[in-house]
């Protein structure tokens, strides 16, 4: 709008400004009056693609042959050939520009978008503008006529839109770039998409696009993690559970985030986080119960995401246990008891324990028969409690023998507050039982059950606890290290420290 408002204004006061200058101009403008427009996606591809289409058609005069002001006096077949000529470059200038900052942005790069674009332009330019245009401006007892078609041609246009999108091969999926990768396609880019005829130097021009190419080179997933040593990350899905859990060579999925009608945390989160780190496989998934903000993520993942192995505390009736069984994926119900190591780090389950938690009707509610996880190395204990209550508490309580809590004195211990700290978990007689040096809790800001409840709060306070919460903490990302000092632990909050760990080189 701004970059139409300039010319416009140029236009009008008999000016005849550079094509750049529009665009500066344009910048300039957005920046005044917004200046945290650089943080969004939105500018970098529209300011980029302009730039890019300018910079890459500024003398498409010569090369199609069209002297200016005279282009009426020339065959109109070959006037439409090279229309058609420039405008398949444009498009080709512009998917080849935005590959970097897409894939940086959204972890995809659609494939079917120059298809689409080649009848969404051309409909939108010539049949629906001028109509919703002519229908602003006329009186209404004839303006109604032009805008209903408009209307009916958009929606049309959607449907077909809506259609190319749901196609298998529409977008092509990858990681987020690493540095160097921006740096080399960025190169490219420029190499590629410069000005001149093609077929004079079409070879440097391959070079650039092999270049350009590296963004979707996908880096080595290395956590730098040795035997023995693991990574937790807590992530922010509003109020809900769910935690990722990696060891040297495999990775765990501790619940799978709240949904909402047909927004769930799987599809707007999770998956996002794992794509971006370049991650489709995930040994086991662990869901605590079958309460929405536990589950709610697991069908989008299990569409986008490959799991070995799944276990729960799930009726027999939940629909996904029918998801699981036509992917010919395995699923158990958890057992107190239940243990297995991997790569050094033990992981054992504290809780159900006592009944058939895939039976039709549950001897008590979900929240107390959630699977109860702990995750341990040589220095370090890590509790992931789900919803479980007081009863369900009382219970593991009853299962903590001395010679269990002697050997957890020896760790640092880090637990999650059950039920997203409401008032009918966190008993007094867990806290004291575990002693946790560390607590966290997974709940939405401004939740409407509201958690955690104060009593919780303060308790951990008053058993001087650090108690850390999504909500101020954004995203927490826990690092056991065998090689450092485990009472000296400090997690990294994204809200607070936006560095990414699986980047950072080892000390």
């Amino acid at each position: 709008m701004y970059m139409v408002g300039v010319v416009a204004f140029a236009l009008w006061s008999g000016r005849n400004p550079r094509s750049f200058d529009i665009w500066w101009w344009a910048l300039a403008f957005v920046l005044l009056i917004d200046p945290m427009a650089p943080y969004t996606p939105g500018f970098w591809l529209s300011f980029g693609a302009v730039a890019a289409i300018l910079y890459a058609m500024q003398d498409s005069d010569g090369l199609l042959g069209l002297p200016a002001g005279r282009e009426l006096e020339l065959n109109w077949r070959y006037r439409v050939t090279q229309a058609l000529r420039e405008a398949c470059r444009v498009q080709a200038v512009v998917t080849i520009a935005l590959l970097p900052l897409t894939l940086y942005w959204f972890y995809q790069v659609s494939i079917v978008s120059p298809l689409a674009n080649a009848v969404a332009i051309p409909v939108v330019s010539y049949i629906v503008t001028p109509l919703a245009i002519a229908g602003a401006l006329l009186p209404d007892f004839i303006g109604k006529w032009l805008l209903i078609p408009a209307h009916a041609t958009m929606d049309y246009l959607s449907i077909m839109l809506a259609w190319m999108a749901s196609w298998k091969w529409a977008i092509a999926w990858s990681s987020q770039p690493t540095w160097w990768a921006l740096a080399l396609s960025a190169i490219g880019i420029v190499t590629a998409i410069r000005p001149g005829l093609i077929r004079e130097n079409w070879i440097s021009r391959v070079l650039g696009l092999a270049l350009t190419a590296s963004v979707f080179i996908q880096p080595i997933q290395n956590t730098n993690l040795t035997q023995g040593e693991f990574l937790a990350t807590a992530l922010d899905i509003g109020q809900g559970t769910a935690v990722l859990i990696e060891t040297k060579t495999k990775r765990l999925l501790y619940d799978t985030g709240p949904i909402q009608e047909k927004d769930n945390a799987g599809q707007r989160i999770i998956l996002p986080n794992l794509r971006g780190r370049g991650i489709n496989h995930i040994d086991r998934m662990v869901i605590s119960h079958s309460d929405s903000d536990h589950i709610g993520g697991a069908a989008s993942l299990l569409k986008e995401v490959a799991f070995d192995f799944i276990m729960g505390s799930l009726p027999s009736t939940n629909p996904l246990l029918v998801n699981l069984e036509h992917r010919s994926i395995p699923a158990i119900h958890c057992r107190f008891g239940q243990k297995w190591t991997w790569d050094g780090v033990e992981f054992h389950i504290w809780h159900p324990n006592g009944f058939a938690v895939f039976e039709d009707q549950h001897p008590r509610k979900p929240n107390e028969v959630s699977c109860v996880l702990e995750v341990r190395n040589q220095s370090t204990s890590f509790w992931l409690t789900g919803d479980v209550e007081k009863q369900g508490e009382a219970e593991i309580v009853e299962r903590l023998t001395q010679e269990v809590l002697d050997n957890l004195k020896d760790r640092v211990l880090i637990f999650m507050a059950p039920h997203h700290g409401s008032k009918t978990s966190s008993s007094q007689e867990l806290l004291t039982a575990l002693s946790p040096d560390e607590a966290f809790a997974q709940n939405g800001y401004r939740n409407r059950y509201g958690h955690p409840h104060p009593t919780v709060t303060a308790r951990y306070q008053s058993m001087d606890i650090p108690f850390y919460q999504t909500p101020n903490t954004g995203a927490q990302v826990w690092e056991f290290r065998s090689t450092s000092d485990p009472r000296g632990l400090k997690p990294l909050f994204w809200r607070q420290d936006s560095r990414r760990l699986w980047h950072r080189q080892p000390e």
